[in-house]
């Protein structure tokens, strides 16, 4: 079983959604056509997921060499998913990505067509479905595990799983639960929350229509079929630190030495006293040491292309790759220098702190801070919050049971607010609550999601009671 890790931006409202998960494992999946003359065989270049990062070859059955490949990785596919298709003449390539669509990337949206490796068409959830997210809620594939699945019977979180339907569950439901998605004679079947069924032509690689299920059950109702598919499972490589060089040299320490300065940390006091410089860089190794550098980002005083040519110059430790994947990509490693000399690097901490202390002074003040509206208060924040999010939200919100129920927004809408309402870095919001008492940003928005309950439910003046009283607890 995968452990997953998710990042979770915020996925609430007209803010942007963002959400991505890394495994534990990184898995090659082997995807065969209906007929089985051809297959597809996509190995990754990470463990994250949805991912573009990989490679993807086409085969046709007794050949080694294939029919053409393409720098594409299919992620998030399990043997019973049906969410990648490969045509009966190994040329179209259909995947439905499963969940956390991006549907402003290409590649990334919620269904892609690829023909000879490149995309002929692609769809959002909101194209294929009609739906519309700010009013409704509605899912591409159609879901209803928990509704006919007996977990006790199927010994649910066991490695004795078998699945078992509850008692009284119709054929159609059974029917749904096991193939939402199908292919059958180069036509691929979705049917989505609304019971919609959505046909796609593989030999043309487009879409033909939509139909109500029961309207289209009769005829695929014992046609139904899980793709072929098998899957090699490996340990995703680990970097605790950036690869060391292939003369196992430290290559942190090295490439300090290359830029006339010093290795610093940010764990402890040990830096403190000095100015750190600091980049980040983010590419792939590949099994002979190499690197293809994707991005840095330096501080400006920092020789970037000097720190570029010792990246392309040198040679690091792949020993960790599985022979099996060509690289591998690292994203975001952090490097952290200072200057050799113990008085200049004081010197330059103490001018970047007058310079830090002047940027603060200004945040406490600004209406706006990276192009997002900070509030001056409460009232405000709640303002703010009904231009932001649809209705559909405010609406769940509002029926729920008490304001202690929005808890469940913590970590989406209330990280949200914590980030880009200057909670943690400084802004007159978090002024105006620290006036008040109340010194976390955790708390702090805490304290706006409890009031916007009532906002919602038409108390629009309890949160006047809360900035009058002198303790200022949140539910005050």
């Amino acid at each position: 079983m995968r452990i997953i890790s998710l990042i979770l931006h915020i996925s609430i409202g007209v803010i942007a959604v963002a959400a991505q998960a890394t495994s534990s494992a990184v898995e090659i999946i082997t995807t065969y056509s209906q007929n089985e003359k051809y297959y597809l065989k996509s190995v990754p270049y990470d463990n994250d997921f949805p991912t573009l990062r990989g490679k993807t070859s086409v085969y046709k059955k007794g050949n080694t060499m294939p029919l053409y490949f393409f720098e594409r990785g299919f992620d998030s596919v399990d043997e019973e998913s049906n969410n990648l298709f490969l045509s009966n003449d190994g040329e179209v390539i259909l995947y439905v990505v499963p969940w956390s669509a991006d549907e402003e990337m290409e590649g990334l949206k919620s269904i892609t067509i690829y023909k000879n490796g490149k995309i002929i068409k692609s769809f959002t959830e909101a194209e294929i479905t009609g739906c519309d997210l700010k009013r409704e809620r509605c899912s591409l594939i159609y879901s209803n595990y928990d509704q006919v699945v007996d977990r006790e019977k199927s010994n649910w979180g066991t490695g004795n799983y078998k699945k078992a339907f509850k008692q009284g569950v119709d054929e159609k439901e059974k029917f749904l639960n096991d193939f939402p998605i199908f292919s059958l004679d180069d036509t691929v079947y979705l049917t989505d929350s609304k019971k919609k069924i959505h046909l796609f032509d593989l030999k043309e690689g487009k879409y033909i229509g939509s139909y109500s299920f029961e309207e289209i059950f009769g005829q695929v109702k014992d046609k139904g079929r899980f793709n072929k598919t098998e899957i090699q499972s490996f340990d995703a490589p680990i970097f605790l630190d950036f690869p060391k060089l292939k003369d196992g040299r430290n290559t942190s320490r090295s490439l300090a030495a290359n830029l006339g300065m010093k290795m610093a940390s940010i764990i402890g006091t040990k830096d403190d006293a000095y100015k750190i410089y600091r980049f980040i860089v983010s590419g792939f190794i590949l099994r002979d040491g190499s690197l293809e550098i994707e991005k840095i980002d330096a501080d400006g005083e920092l020789p970037k292309e000097r720190i570029l040519e010792f990246f392309k110059t040198n040679k690091f430790d792949s020993s960790s790759i599985p022979k099996e994947f060509e690289k591998w990509y690292f994203g975001n490693e952090y490097f952290y220098f200072r200057n050799i000399d113990n008085k200049l690097a004081r010197q330059e901490k103490q001018q970047e702190s007058v310079k830090q202390r002047g940027e603060i002074k200004k945040r406490m003040t600004a209406e706006n801070i990276n192009d997002v509206y900070i509030p001056k208060n409460l009232e405000e924040c709640f303002v703010e919050l009904d231009k932001l999010l649809p209705e559909i939200d405010k609406k769940e919100m509002q029926a729920l049971k008490n304001r202690d129920e929005m808890i469940r927004y913590h970590m989406r809408l209330g990280m949200w607010m914590r980030n880009n309402w200057g909670l943690w870095g400084g802004s007159r919001l978090q002024k105006y609550f620290t006036d008040k008492g109340i010194t976390h940003p955790d708390e702090m928005s805490s304290v706006v999601l409890y009031h916007y309950y009532d906002w919602l439910n038409g108390k629009k003046e309890t949160w006047k009671n809360w900035e009058r009283n002198s303790n200022n607890k949140i539910g005050k």
